[in-house]
């Protein structure tokens, strides 16, 4: 049991990141990352910890390895993060390569991972004869009929429901599947703390401040913090902070406003070409920053005839128009 803890605890494994075709090589440091590098320094999704811890656990005490991990959610709400924690727990080394990686790179690296971790970032954008080959590394551990190490796969989506719909038997293959929920006020707030302690322990900001921060996060750490490092560049001063990112009220902004008042123009529905040409950006773009946060908080709605302004986005129209 000693050793079993001293591993949950000590063990500092290397990461490789895949960029382009260089590989670039960190270790884990606590002291110098800003990044929580524990499970306790992770505010927030309780579920999905306890089940990962219960998995680490079970798969150090019976020195098996550790099933393959899908974890969903939407942009900048710590999945990297979460899985970086999960490879210093189990003390392995871990390759990281996104979804658009070539099928005969991604093969190769798996090939040479020797029991380590393979990250997948957005891997719903594996093309699907990737996913195929896949298979059965996944599953059986063999290629072309010749035995591989055993090895674990992660693998983070912002898109179940393509991940769904396009590769059903490659979703299949994961055995722990885990949904980052939305955080509360109240958890950013203890993420802003904890933050400016590791990345700026000689700066202070208010709690009212780090609370208007999180108010205007758009309800994710990654947005939290890019606050909250802008707040400490302009010296504590909020509203030029806010101001910089063209916010207007707890999160949206002035793009935000402009989407509203076109669908409010086009009160039969838009369809997503005409939206993203007259906000002169892609669809990509405007899918990935700007639509999930107008979703989530009720102000659009997607129906057969396109996108809609609902009843309480009019009302923010108005709200945002008065600032």
């Amino acid at each position: 049991m000693i050793d079993f803890l001293k591993n949950m605890f000590t063990n500092t494994p290397t990461f490789e990141t895949l960029i382009g075709d260089k590989i670039k090589i960190e270790l884990s440091k606590e002291s110098s990352s800003s990044r929580p590098s524990s499970f306790l320094e992770y505010i927030g999704q309780e579920k999905a910890k306890n089940i990962i811890q219960k998995f680490i656990a079970s798969s150090l005490k019976r020195n098996t390895t550790f099933p393959h991990t899908l974890i969903h959610g939407e942009a900048g709400m710590g999945k990297t993060t979460l899985v970086n924690i999960i490879a210093k727990n189990l003390g392995l080394p871990m390759k990281e390569v996104i979804g658009e990686t070539e099928p005969e790179k991604l093969l190769e690296i798996v090939m040479g991972l020797n029991g380590r971790i393979l990250f997948i970032d957005e891997v719903h954008a594996l093309k699907t004869e990737t996913m195929e080959k896949l298979y059965s590394l996944m599953e059986d551990f063999k290629y072309n009929g010749k035995k591989i190490p055993e090895f674990t796969l992660f693998g983070a989506t912002t898109e179940m429901g393509e991940m769904m719909k396009r590769a059903k038997p490659f979703y299949d293959r994961f055995k722990i599947i885990v949904e980052l929920e939305r955080y509360t006020l109240a958890d950013l707030n203890k993420i802003a703390e904890g933050y400016l302690k590791r990345k700026y322990p000689n700066d202070y900001l208010e709690k009212t401040a780090i609370s208007t921060l999180s108010k205007n996060s758009r309800g994710t750490p990654r947005g939290l913090l890019r606050l909250i490092d802008t707040a400490i560049c302009f010296e504590g001063n909020i509203k030029e902070t806010l101001k910089s990112f063209n916010i207007l009220y707890n999160g949206f902004t002035d793009k935000d406003l402009r989407i509203l008042q076109y669908l409010a123009s086009n009160e039969k529905g838009t369809g997503l070409q005409g939206l993203t040409a007259y906000l002169n950006t892609s669809q990509q773009n405007y899918l990935y920053n700007n639509e999930p946060y107008l979703i989530q908080n009720q102000m659009i709605l997607r129906t057969p005839r396109g996108r809609m302004i609902s009843p309480k986005g009019a009302r923010l129209i108005k709200q945002l128009e008065k600032l």
